[in-house]
């Protein structure tokens, strides 16, 4: 293992120093995008259609980055939702995974969603809506099976994923989606903002920092518990399709899936959660980790029992 990879594990291992100031939005996206292009290096040399336009809110574009599966179709597809604490990341911070999975047969259609501090919530989400809307409208033009759909986020990415499964059951009642893939995701706000002082990489703290940078609100605004923000509150879960999770035990979210799997069953839904040992946060994008490979597999295989390949 190199040393970039190693730092990288180890920032997600070590908990946060009690006197580190403030780290704005902006600083998070700058960082984020730096360790992100490390990451992505080495990937599948793959077709991608970059800067989809699928719609105009408040006056600009949003767009998407489309990874075809090979072959000739329809296939399976994904929408993609990256992670980056509401304030970072792109498509392309998350091109390798976007790759791996056109790899094994499934197009992906990743979201370039509007992030905070500029784009406070509901902006971010709202535009994951739209681009659910747009997946399900236009998947046959696409190559991709309208009947063979899954949602996918990884941390902020995974809030975002089951918050749009949310706002799409308030709406119509019902989802596009098959199936959703959720890895280290944040589904309860108000418990993010216990975690300890020694949690790895974030604390309650820190926490308290994307809040007032995604939400605009204090840590004890009633909006913490809102079903759009906490999705493990919905009132729809009974409704959602089947779950995928994974976490690892080194990260401090991994409780926050294991929750939310637990308020899942309870309403009835199939949820499996596959917790990696050792892992830290965002394993799935550090390929030198075994546990990459295995959640890999794990993501890859749940989607096949639901959506086929």
């Amino acid at each position: 293992m190199d040393d970039i990879t190693a730092r990288i594990i180890e920032f997600y291992a070590t908990p946060p120093p009690p006197d580190l100031p403030r780290v704005t939005g902006l600083e998070i996206r700058e960082r984020w995008a730096m360790t992100a292009s490390f990451l992505n290096q080495d990937g599948p040399d793959r077709k991608v259609e970059r800067g989809v336009e699928v719609a105009t809110r408040r006056g600009e574009a949003l767009t998407v980055d489309l990874y075809p599966a090979d072959g000739v179709g329809p296939h399976p597809g994904v929408l993609f939702i990256h992670g980056g604490s509401w304030v970072a990341g792109s498509p392309l911070t998350h091109d390798k995974l976007a790759q791996r999975l056109a790899e094994r047969g499934y197009s992906v259609v990743s979201v370039d969603y509007a992030l905070a501090p500029e784009h406070k919530h509901p902006e971010g989400l709202d535009d994951c809506v739209l681009a659910a809307d747009w997946l399900k409208a236009e998947a046959e033009g696409l190559g991709i099976d309208p009947g063979r759909l899954a949602i996918m986020g990884d941390s902020a990415g995974g809030n975002l994923a089951a918050a749009t499964l949310h706002r799409l059951l308030e709406r119509d009642g019902a989802t596009p989606f098959q199936a959703a893939v959720l890895p280290y995701g944040v589904y309860d706000f108000p418990a993010m903002l216990e975690l300890p002082d020694d949690a790895p990489f974030v604390n309650g703290r820190i926490f308290v920092w994307q809040v007032e940078d995604y939400l605009g609100v204090a840590p004890d605004d009633p909006k913490l518990a809102s079903p759009a923000v906490s999705p493990r509150f919905s009132p729809h879960l009974a409704s959602y399709p089947p779950v995928f999770m994974t976490a690892g035990t080194r990260d401090p979210l991994l409780q926050q899936s294991l929750d939310f799997a637990e308020s899942l069953r309870a309403a009835g839904v199939e949820t499996e959660v596959l917790v990696c040992e050792e892992a830290t946060h965002a394993f799935l994008q550090i390929e030198e980790v075994a546990a990459a490979a295995e959640g890999l597999e794990a993501v890859v295989a749940f989607l096949g029992r639901n959506l086929g390949s």
